[in-house]
């Protein structure tokens, strides 16, 4: 650290040590202000003051909207989504074949977190939960799409066959979608009856699904919120604010599929959100891993959602590059939404004879 840098930094404790109320105002712009210097210290102080009116002008004409601390309602007004939330059990139908038995080893790490007595109510408890749920999930996809790959073993007999094993450390995997925990998004969005007005929708979202850089807003797909049990119900606006954040990302930087989706969660009760290309808003019925068959529909919707998510872009969609693949991505929801749910017509399904080109890719 240059002197400078040093003088800076002594510079910014003395003004935390500033407590008088009169002067709490100067405080935060000399907080400002250095701000501004630390990552330029060469600049003038002409300078200082041209961006320090500009973060005035920019708060003036924003309306701050944290997605902790908004409604459903305003996000829709804002965002301009549908106002009627769809919450149509056939949405939330899953195909036979994407019902998933879950993992001996997932209710095993589930059953050690209870009975090592962790407070049920703690929203971090409610994350553990939740990461080891998605673990498991994340697993079942990668050797879904991306194998072990055998392994020739040198023999000391020549005459004798090579043997095969299988070592999952031999071939690296490719690199896939990556999760993005505490994850913060935001966006601004014009007033749409004030002019030279807008908003600033932020927050910071427990995980985020993307497959590029979470710095690159528009390459996210997912996001995922936990609760603590008791504010299990707050999730969903904070759930919608985050969905609706991703979509506008996704739609300014014109991508082809522009929906959404994600899960709010106490770490055991689930509730499964999605936002579609046309604003409209579906939300799934609450699922609970106590429930006999709770925890099998919880694996598989999160892995259905993973799932689509990946085949939403051609960046990650582990179906091979050709007409298949711009079919499945430019009629997201027919071609690739209906094969997981029921909720569409089977004439808009991709046909058998189509699906020997679907998933030969690996995980990217």
């Amino acid at each position: 650290m240059s002197p400078l840098n040093k003088e800076i930094e002594a510079k910014r404790a003395e003004i935390q040590q500033i407590s008088s109320t009169k002067k709490l105002s100067a405080r935060q712009v000399m907080e400002v202000m250095l701000d501004l210097i630390d990552p330029s210290p060469s600049i003038s102080p002409v300078e200082i003051l041209r961006q320090y009116f500009e973060r005035i002008k920019a708060d003036e004409r924003l309306i701050k909207i944290n997605a902790s601390d908004t409604t459903v309602s305003e996000i829709i007004k804002v965002f301009g989504l549908n106002s009627d939330i769809t919450c149509e059990e056939s949405l939330w139908t899953l195909a036979e074949d994407s019902i998933l038995k879950e993992p001996t080893i997932l209710r095993r790490h589930l059953k050690d977190l209870k009975e090592a007595f962790y407070q049920e109510n703690s929203e971090a408890t409610c994350r553990l939960t939740i990461d080891v749920i998605l673990i498991q999930c994340r697993k079942y996809l990668r050797h879904k799409y991306n194998p072990p790959k055998a392994k020739a073993t040198p023999s000391a007999t020549p005459s004798t066959p090579p043997k095969c094993t299988f070592d999952a450390l031999t071939e690296p995997a490719k690199e896939p979608v990556r999760f993005y925990p505490e994850c913060t998004i935001s966006v601004e969005i014009a007033h749409r009856t004030v002019p030279n007005k807008g908003f600033l929708v932020s927050g910071r979202a427990d995980w985020a699904l993307g497959y590029s850089s979470k710095d690159e807003d528009a390459a996210l797909l997912v996001a995922m919120e936990a609760k603590q049990r008791s504010e299990f119900s707050a999730g969903e606006s904070q759930l919608i604010a985050y969905l609706a954040i991703l979509r506008e990302k996704r739609r300014r930087a014109s991508k082809t599929n522009i929906i959404t989706q994600g899960f709010y969660s106490d770490g055991s009760r689930f509730a499964f959100v999605f936002i579609k290309d046309d604003g409209t808003i579906a939300r799934s019925p609450t699922l609970d891993t106590a429930s006999p068959e709770g925890l099998g529909m919880v694996f598989s919707f999160i892995v259905a959602m993973l799932e689509t998510a990946m085949k939403s872009t051609p960046t990650v969609s582990p179906t091979k590059p050709g007409v298949l693949q711009d079919t499945e991505i430019h009629n997201f929801d027919h071609e690739v939404w209906s094969r997981i749910f029921k909720s569409m017509d089977e004439s808009l399904m991709v046909s058998d004879d189509d699906t020997e080109d679907v998933i030969d890719l690996t995980l990217r």
